[in-house]
């Protein structure tokens, strides 16, 4: 009986010491945020990329904060898809300033304020604020991508 109650104890201290799980030990980190577009006729629909229209080899991205110095892009061109993205932002970048170019022609000047905020254990990035300026836009709900409407 002896042996019973000292089991009992020992199971009960170690169950109670357990319990102290701490929220924090969980890696909820969102990562910098990164944008998409897809650039489409005005007209018919077609992504640019897609039908031929605009060539990838001819996009420039420039930092109109920094002196129109080039900024970094990912162009995704699988099964027709032909994205372009940019980013990160919210981390180092956290209010951009861009053109974007393909050839000769602007296409839209972007404006991005993002920041990075702390909400109890976790860090996330918000936007607060995105501006498309010189084309009109929408943000596809399914997958995120802001479709841009160019009138060519």
């Amino acid at each position: 009986m002896k042996t019973n109650v000292l089991v009992l104890l020992f199971i009960a201290a170690f169950s109670l010491t357990s319990c102290s799980v701490d929220n924090c030990d969980l890696d909820c980190n969102s990562g910098p945020l990164s944008l998409d577009f897809e650039l489409l006729d005005k007209i018919s629909g077609e992504n640019l990329f897609t039908n031929g229209t605009f060539d990838p080899a001819d996009i420039q991205i420039l930092d109109l904060d920094n002196d129109n110095r080039s900024v970094q892009y990912v162009f995704i061109d699988e099964d027709e898809i032909n994205i372009l993205k940019l980013g990160p932002f919210g981390w180092e970048t956290k209010i951009a300033n861009y053109i974007l170019k393909v050839g000769d022609k602007t296409i839209f000047k972007l404006h991005v304020d993002a920041e990075e905020k702390e909400e109890e254990c976790c860090s996330l990035v918000v936007l607060n604020k995105l501006t498309l300026q010189g084309a009109d836009y929408t943000q596809n709900t399914e997958n995120g991508v802001y479709e841009v409407f160019v009138e060519i």
